[in-house]
Formats: structure tokens, C-alpha cells, sequence
């Protein structure tokens, strides 16, 4: 994690070199919001955006671009998000019956490169664009017992810390995920832009909701140096009943993932070009001949 939080600031400061006049027209700033939502076992079995197991929460994002090229840019950014789950919102009955429920705050810092369907230097007011990167996220799965929320995983409610026998490891706090998606962009200005997107993380854990494969042995859970609580959190059922050791607990095959729904508004300082901001009469050489071949006037947009 400190290491990818080094990687933001060298590029930054590499974007901020004074005398990189190209640079600096290339540099973007953006701030944005949206919503929020995970996707795991404490769904519904179903693969749709939207279903009434899903609980949709705002989301912050902030952070920098550059533009690599007339249809490239690559961003660095920050988000910060709360995503959670209940059975007690599903329809199926294996669901409701299970009765678990979380929360969790994610941190996440990515990178992500773009290719946009257009040239940025023509006059195009709408842009649609692809994108993908690689991102480092933080997530910590609470529960609420008699009106107090808990930390999941120093628990091990699947049998995590039970000495023998082939139970899971303790899982990791700190992931990386990949984050796929698409959207558009609204030039409102030469220096302003608007961007709607979609984005779906893949994520290397199961456990963004501290559910993933069976129940434990609950004597030997309670065995563990929080077992009491341990007990309580693994095992909710609404039968009244202790599930046998072994009973699925969630679907082990398939890890967890979160989505986000949002906007951005996006600031361009400068552009490329020498001298001033709107200088339309001073242009470099080499930003000259990437501006023509992608079709641009002397002038200013076509």
C-alpha cells in the first residue's frame, strides 16, 4: 500500500516539473461521486445490476490524468466508498434463512488507462470511452450484534483460528482488484469536461463480506480467544438450530466484486500549446504535428 501511494506522488511530481509546458496542457484534475454497491454471497443468485438484495451507498473519487495521446489518457485516483448486505432484503429462502448481514468501507487507490472512441482535439461534444486498470483497496466487514457493530475477521467466523484441520486462513485486509468499465464524456468547455461511467472491480477475495465457504465446528469455534462472539456472528440463522460442520455458509467459487455508477467533472488547466492557456497563435513543433493528424486547424478546433 505505501508502495503504490510512492507511485502516485512520483507521477504527480513528474507531471509538475517546472518548464514542461506539454505537461502541464496535458494535466488533468477531477472530483466526483456516485454510488456504490457490492456484488457476493450475501445477494441474490443472480447476476443482475439492479435486484432488490442490493444495497447502493455513495462513493468519493478524486484524483489526476494525463493525456497520453489524441484518444489515451491515463488517471490516478483515490475513492472512498461504503458497501454492505442483508439477507433479510432477499426473496429466496436459503437467504433470508441464513440472516447475515455486513458492512465495509473501501479505500481504494488505482491506475487506469483509457482509449476514448474520438479524437480529444476535435470539436466532438460527446465521447464515448473504454477503460482498465489495477487498484489496491482496503475493506474491513463489520456486523451488528445487540446494537453494536463488530470487526469480522478478528473473529474467524469461519473457523479461521481453530488450531488443526483443514479450516481457511485468516483472509487479507489489503486486496488489489482490477477495475473494468466504460462511459462517456461531455466537453462542456475548452477546459472543462463531464464524464459518466460504469465501472465493475474485480476483486481476488471472497470475503468482502466475511462470507465465503462453510460453517465451522461451533464447539471449536468457541474454543478460539473470542469464540463466544465468534459463535454469534458465524451462526445467525433464523432455526434456531447449529448448522453441522461442513454446511455451506456461502459459494466458495466465485470471489466478490464491487461496482460503481458516477460522474466526474474534470478540469484541463492548460492545453497543448506554448505560451498562455487560449493562445490560439503559439504552438510547438511537436504538438503541431499531432494536432494535424488528428485532423485540427491552426486555428483551434474544426
Amino acid at each position: 500500500m505505501k508502495h503504490f501511494f510512492r507511485l502516485i506522488l512520483l507521477h504527480v511530481l513528474l507531471l509538475h516539473i517546472p518548464g514542461n509546458s506539454s505537461g502541464q496542457g496535458r494535466t488533468g484534475y477531477f472530483i466526483g461521486s456516485g454510488f456504490i454497491t457490492y456484488n457476493g454471497d450475501i445477494n441474490e443468485k443472480s447476476d443482475k445490476i439492479i435486484s432488490s438484495s442490493k444495497v447502493f451507498k455513495p462513493y468519493f473519487k478524486a484524483g489526476i490524468n494525463y493525456r497520453l495521446s489524441s484518444r489515451m489518457e491515463i488517471s490516478f485516483a483515490y475513492l472512498y466508498g461504503n458497501i454492505g448486505g442483508a439477507d433479510s432484503l432477499a426473496k429466496e429462502r436459503d437467504n433470508i434463512k441464513r440472516n447475515q448481514s455486513f458492512r465495509s468501507r473501501i479505500h481504494e487507490l488505482s491506475v487506469q488507462v483509457e482509449y476514448h472512441l474520438l479524437s480529444v482535439y476535435r470539436k466532438q461534444y460527446l465521447n464515448p470511452f473504454v477503460f482498465a486498470g489495477v487498484g489496491v483497496f482496503h475493506f474491513n466487514p463489520q456486523a451488528k450484534l445487540n446494537g453494536q457493530w463488530y470487526d469480522l475477521r478478528p473473529l474467524g467466523t469461519e473457523g479461521q483460528f481453530i488450531i488443526g484441520g483443514e479450516h481457511p486462513k485468516p483472509y487479507k485486509l489489503t486486496q488489489i482488484d482490477f477495475p473494468l468499465g466504460i462511459g462517456i464524456y461531455f466537453q462542456l468547455h475548452r477546459n472543462w469536461r463531464l464524464r459518466f461511467d460504469y465501472t465493475y472491480h474485480i476483486t481476488r477475495t471472497d470475503y468482502l463480506d466475511d462470507v465465503s465457504k462453510s460453517y465451522p465446528d461451533m464447539d471449536e469455534l468457541a474454543a478460539t480467544l473470542n469464540g463466544d462472539l465468534a459463535v454469534q456472528l458465524s451462526n445467525r440463522r433464523l432455526e434456531g438450530f447449529t448448522p453441522p460442520p461442513g454446511r455451506p455458509r456461502g459459494n466458495p467459487d466465485v470471489n466478490d466484486s464491487f461496482t460503481t455508477f458516477g460522474f466526474l467533472l474534470i478540469y484541463n488547466p492548460g492545453e497543448l500549446r506554448k505560451g498562455k492557456p487560449h493562445d490560439k497563435k503559439k504552438f510547438s513543433r511537436r504538438n503541431s504535428k499531432l494536432l494535424k493528424r488528428n485532423g485540427l486547424c491552426r486555428g483551434g478546433w474544426r
